[in-house]
């Protein structure tokens, strides 16, 4: 089940839920935003500390269009010690016509 957050047309957040027997528990969280011709710039996740009830910092996918028609994408997992997200960093580069695919 997803709780998802909308402005102006766009996700800007979405709860993922996980149903345990009938009783929803939190899970994952992602947050986007968009670049200045309204395709997602960054995504960033985050995973629910059931122990703290807060959200932690999981990964974030950053990504970047080019004219060539691909998807260039920065994926990092969170360090909690640089406190930045610089751990397993990994570049993909994808065809800009998977771009529903991809965010939908």
């Amino acid at each position: 089940m997803y709780d998802t957050k909308e402005e102006n047309g766009k996700i800007k957040s979405k709860v993922v839920f996980l149903n345990n027997d009938g009783l929803l528990s939190k899970e994952f969280k992602y947050e986007f935003t968009y670049n200045e011709n309204g395709k997602v710039a960054s995504k960033t996740a985050y995973r629910w500390d059931k122990s703290n009830e807060e959200w932690q910092p999981y990964y974030q996918s950053t990504f970047t269009y080019t004219d060539k028609g691909e998807i260039h994408v920065v994926y990092g997992m969170w360090d909690k010690n640089k406190k930045s997200y610089d751990l397993n960093v990994q570049q993909l580069v994808l065809a800009d016509s998977n771009y529903n695919d991809i965010f939908s």
